[in-house]
């Protein structure tokens, strides 16, 4: 059985670390968001949502077809690989994207 000490506590295994550091950057680039269409915001912002593309089509009144297309097209421009990095980019920049919708 292995006791921790009080110093094993505070440091862990990894040694010393800072409980008040900031959150690892999000994905993709902010600076890409003023390029971003109305609707590519709005896709984006239903994706941050846990939005699969049916829903955003739904609520959007567009076909699935074109939820895919605004999503490869502001994939692109935000620089994010795959709709998961995409999700956490509109999560992390949710105040950015709705002050221009």
């Amino acid at each position: 059985m292995t006791y921790l000490t009080a110093d094993d506590r505070t440091t862990g295994p990894q040694g010393d670390f800072d409980l008040t550091s900031a959150p690892p950057p999000a994905p993709g680039d902010p600076h890409a968001i003023p390029s971003l269409t109305p609707r590519e915001r709005q896709v984006l912002t239903l994706l941050g949502h846990a939005a699969d593309n049916r829903q955003i089509s739904r609520r959007l009144g567009i076909a699935e077809r074109t939820v895919k297309a605004h999503l490869t097209n502001l994939m692109t421009k935000i620089k994010v690989t795959g709709r998961t990095e995409a999700a956490l980019f509109a999560y992390a920049h949710h105040r950015r994207l709705a002050d221009r919708l």
